[in-house]
C-alpha cells in the first residue's frame, strides 16, 4: 500500500474533518480513505504469514510461513528462496544489509542465519542460546567508507531475556528483564532499547550497560496477546499497541501518556512510525480486527493524503 496515496476508487471528500478521526471520536473506519493498492505477493506462501520485513533498499520483501521463510523480489513479485528447517512457527525475521543475511528467529528456541548471496538452503549458523520461543530478532549495522564499525544481532526471547551477539568479538551479553518479551524496538540513535513485555511493561534499556532507565504502565492494556512497539523518528515518544483497540502514545523521557489512538475494534497488535523525522506524526496501526489505520497530525501531510 501506498499510504500516502488515496485509493481513487473510494469516495472522496474535501473536507478533511469528515474523513480523519481524532482521539475519541466516534469516526467509523469505513469512512476513512483507503490508501492506494500497489502489490500484493501470494507466491510461497502456504500458511498465514506471521512476520515480514523488508531490505534497506527495498528490493527484497522477506516473509514468515508457518515455518518457512519466503524471500521474494518487491518489483517482479518473483519468489527468489524458500528456506525451511525450524521445527515450530517463525515468529520473526530480519534483514542484513545489501541482503547478504535473512535471520528468522522461531518458537522452536532457535534463531536461523540464511545466506543470502548463495543458493545454500542450509542456515550458515543457529543460535541456541534462548529457554523459550524467540519472539524478536533484529539486526544491527553501522557502515563506514572503509569498514564495517559494527555488527550486531540482537534476539528477544520468552525466556525474558535479550541477547547481544556481537559478531565483530565473538560475544554475547544477555540482559534478563524479569518477563517474558513480546517485541523491542531500538531508538534510532542506537542507545536504548524499548522492551514489551507480558507482564503489561514496556521496559526502556541501555544497550551498552543493560542499564533500566524507565519503564511504561497502566496506559494501555496487555497480557493476553504479543503486542508490538516502536519509536518515533525523533526519539520522542513509545508507541505501543493495546489489547483494548487503541494505540498509546508515551513521553520516552516522562513516561507519562501523551495520546491514545481509538479506532480499532479488536487488539491492535502492531505499529509502525514514519522513519523521516519531517513526518514524525505519521503512524500505522494494525489490528486483529483485519484493518491497518494510518494516523497523523500534520496538517501538510493530511492535505498531501487528500490530493487525487
Amino acid at each position: 500500500w501506498n499510504p500516502s496515496r488515496m485509493d481513487p476508487a473510494f469516495p472522496s471528500s474535501n473536507d478533511t474533518r469528515k474523513v480523519y478521526p481524532v482521539a475519541g471520536s466516534d469516526v467509523p473506519l469505513d469512512s476513512i480513505p483507503r490508501a492506494l493498492p500497489i502489490q500484493v505477493y501470494t507466491d510461497g506462501h502456504t500458511h498465514p504469514i506471521s512476520s515480514i520485513c523488508i531490505d534497506d533498499k527495498s528490493t527484497t520483501l522477506v516473509s514468515a510461513s508457518e515455518r518457512t521463510l519466503v524471500v521474494t523480489d518487491v518489483v517482479t513479485k518473483q519468489v527468489k528462496r524458500r528456506l525451511q528447517g525450524h521445527a515450530g512457527r517463525i515468529n520473526a525475521v530480519a534483514v542484513s544489509k545489501g541482503c547478504e543475511t535473512y535471520l528468522s528467529a522461531s518458537y522452536d528456541a532457535t534463531v536461523r542465519i540464511w545466506d543470502g548471496r548463495s543458493r545454500n538452503y542450509e542456515p550458515i549458523q543457529i543460535l541456541k542460546d534462548a529457554k523459550d520461543s524467540v519472539s524478536d530478532v533484529h539486526v544491527a549495522q553501522q557502515h563506514s567508507s572503509d569498514n564495517l564499525h559494527q555488527a550486531m544481532i540482537r534476539t528477544a526471547s520468552v525466556d525474558g531475556v535479550v541477547r547481544t551477539y556481537d559478531l565483530r568479538m565473538g560475544q554475547i551479553k544477555c540482559d534478563d528483564c524479569g518477563s517474558s518479551i513480546s517485541s523491542m524496538a531500538p531508538t534510532h540513535d542506537g542507545q536504548c532499547l524499548a522492551i514489551s513485555c507480558l507482564d503489561g511493561t514496556i521496559r526502556l534499556m541501555e544497550q551498552g550497560t543493560g542499564e533500566l532507565l524507565n519503564t511504561y504502565v497502566s496506559n494501555h492494556v496487555a497480557g493476553k496477546y504479543s503486542l508490538g512497539s516502536c519509536i518515533t523518528s525523533d526519539d520522542a515518544h513509545i508507541v505501543t499497541g493495546s489489547e483494548d483497540g487503541r494505540a498509546v502514545l508515551y513521553d520516552l523521557v516522562r513516561g507519562s501518556l501523551v495520546q491514545s489512538l481509538e479506532g480499532h475494534t479488536r487488539p491492535t497488535c502492531s505499529v509502525a512510525a514514519n522513519p523521516r523525522r519531517e513526518n514524525t506524526s505519521v503512524l500505522i496501526t494494525g489490528s486483529f480486527d483485519g484493518n491497518a489505520v494510518v494516523w497523523a497530525n500534520d496538517s501538510s501531510y493530511i492535505q498531501k493524503v487528500m490530493k487525487e
